[in-house]
């Protein structure tokens, strides 16, 4: 589960495009907070403070402005075109004891004894929709795979050690991992076995 981290912002006076790209240019990105029946407002943080919170993986953080703590939810982060610069960062406000619909990634645990024989991985879900507490959001669904077999699948209704209050909205007979044939070795096989005899065996006699 990801922390809660506190960090100071202040409010934006600068906005457009012209402003933005002054205040990346001092290390300090745009920002605007919003949600909760309030009006949205344009705020700016440091840089470093965002790389922080992206590699600490947070996604609730505590926002104080004008010396009022705001609870948020890391939204979107927008960057520029080769993903090395941040341009701009959404934050929700949230309440503690909201139940909110998000999205979370799958991550996989052990190696398929399936993909070690030839069979092929195929992940039809990358993220799992789940409704939790808005400060409860796991970082992953952990699934385990270290017994698939070929043939094998892993579905929704199968997904067990979840965190306590989460529930998965995505429909139960879905399928978040596969380990299928690999259907051109399967084909070459099969054309192995329909080539002729040996020429020899037919000249007999």
């Amino acid at each position: 589960m990801s922390t809660i981290e506190k960090i100071a912002v202040q409010p934006r006076t600068e906005s457009g495009s012209t402003g933005s790209r002054r205040l990346r240019t001092q290390g300090i990105v745009p920002a605007v907070m919003y949600g909760h029946k309030k009006g949205a407002v344009s705020i700016q943080l440091a840089g470093e403070d965002v790389r922080a919170l992206l590699k600490d993986g947070s996604k609730v953080v505590d926002l104080e402005l004008d010396g009022t703590l705001e609870k948020t939810l890391l939204r979107d982060v927008q960057w520029d075109t080769f993903s090395k610069h941040i341009l701009h960062v959404d934050f929700l406000r949230v309440d503690p004891d909201e139940r909110i619909h998000v999205e979370i990634p799958v991550a996989f645990r052990g190696t398929a004894p399936g993909v070690l024989a030839g069979g092929i991985f195929e992940q039809p879900l990358h993220t799992i929709e789940v409704e939790c507490l808005a400060v409860e959001i796991p970082d992953a669904i952990h699934v385990k795979i270290g017994n698939l077999q070929i043939g094998d699948s892993v579905h929704v209704s199968d997904l067990v050690d979840l965190p306590a209050g989460l529930k998965i909205l995505n429909p139960a007979d879905s399928v978040v991992v596969q380990i299928s044939e690999d259907a051109k070795a399967v084909k070459e096989e099969e054309e192995v076995e329909d080539q002729p005899a040996d020429s020899e065996a037919s000249t007999e006699g």
